[in-house]
């Protein structure tokens, strides 16, 4: 498929940039995304998230797979190392989510539909359960909060509720990946964290792959992260985090601070949804982010320019904010204080999405 003028200059600016940032990693990966968003399948129906109104590919969790892999061997060949008992130093436990959700949404990216929505959970439940119960050490059995500890005491409870958030927390993933660099852009910035605090060669390239992810998602609008992307990021912070809170390296509040827009949206979505008697499970279009976008489109003629404008001020808004009181030595990562920022996260998601609601908006019918 021959580019347009736009789309070669687009190409360049991406290449520039990338290569300047990343060196020979970012030409590579680049050129890898830009070679997946030209194939003519596995394309992204316009407007199934109420925000893309481009055609384009779900190929960018394929793409994060192929330039994952090489940004590994890549950071190995020069001493990169990491701590733990596996394939390139990497716990096999901390692979096991991460490919196993990846593998689940590169079929449904290829063969779109093919897959029905409680087989995928099924799938799901198992990978996090097998890891659980190879590792019980990540399901915790008390958070601080006096009622939930009351039933994380009871190990089956606490085994099943720690399941029940993961899996909730992949679908919440799964339902941002429509706004640009609203997925990738939480997954950078939170690994900009923990590449700064634990170093390792799976959080750097992780931090690597998404980055430049985020600059073709960004720029062009081209290339989505797909079910397969969306699943291996939120497996990916789903592991580390679980991780660092069992040994104790970060406080809930931090960690609920850090990950907030995909949390609070899902809590938000589940409660309108039983509020309205519709499935949980039904896809609709009045997540904060359609309704953000919605707005924008007001102010930006470009499309991708208000769809990019939607994801990195949410991201920016919620993830950004730990990054920047990360930096700026508000409190340590273990500090129980970023619960503060947290209410102030859901305070700010419950106002902008009160003031952005627009009800002719709304199309129930698409999918998120």
């Amino acid at each position: 498929m021959a580019l347009t003028n736009r789309e070669k200059t687009q190409f360049i600016f991406m290449v520039i940039l990338s290569t300047v940032i990343f060196g020979v990693i970012g030409f590579v990966l680049i050129s890898l995304m830009q070679l997946m968003s030209m194939q003519s399948f596995a394309k992204e129906t316009p407007h199934k998230h109420g925000i893309a109104e481009m055609q384009s590919s779900r190929l960018g969790g394929a793409a994060s797979i192929l330039g994952g892999i090489f940004v590994l061997y890549f950071l190995d060949l020069t001493g990169r190392q990491a701590g733990g008992n596996g394939p390139l130093n990497i716990d096999w436990l901390a692979w096991i989510p991460v490919i196993g959700c990846m593998t689940l949404g590169l079929v449904e990216d290829i063969r779109s539909q093919s897959l029905s929505p409680s087989f995928r959970l099924l799938v799901k439940l198992l990978i996090f359960g097998f890891v659980f119960l190879q590792w019980p050490g990540l399901v915790p059995n008390s958070v601080g909060i006096p009622i939930l500890d009351s039933l994380l005491s009871i190990p089956v409870l606490a085994f099943i509720l720690t399941l029940v958030f993961c899996v909730g927390f992949l679908n919440a993933m799964n339902m941002a990946d429509g706004a640009n660099g609203l997925v990738s852009g939480i997954a950078v910035l939170s690994f900009t964290i923990f590449v700064n605090e634990f170093d390792g060669l799976g959080f750097a390239a992780v931090l690597i792959t998404c980055s430049v992810f985020l600059i073709f998602n960004v720029v062009s609008g081209r290339l989505f992260l797909g079910d397969a992307g969306s699943y291996g990021v939120g497996a990916s912070l789903l592991i580390t985090s679980l991780v660092i809170y069992a040994e104790g390296m970060a406080s809930l509040s931090f960690l609920a601070a850090l990950l907030s827009y995909p949390c609070i949206d899902f809590l938000v979505t589940v409660i309108r949804r039983l509020l309205k008697g519709t499935p949980i499970m039904r896809p609709d279009n009045s997540h904060l982010h359609n309704q953000v976008h919605h707005w924008y489109r007001k102010v930006f003629k470009s499309k991708n320019i208000a769809n990019s404008a939607s994801g990195l001020s949410i991201a920016a808004a919620s993830s950004g904010t730990v990054l920047f009181g990360y930096y700026a030595n508000w409190w340590p990562m273990t500090s129980h204080q970023w619960i503060w920022v947290f209410f102030s996260q859901c305070g700010l998601y419950l106002v902008t999405y009160y003031f952005t609601r627009n009800t002719s908006f709304v199309n129930k019918s698409a999918q998120v």
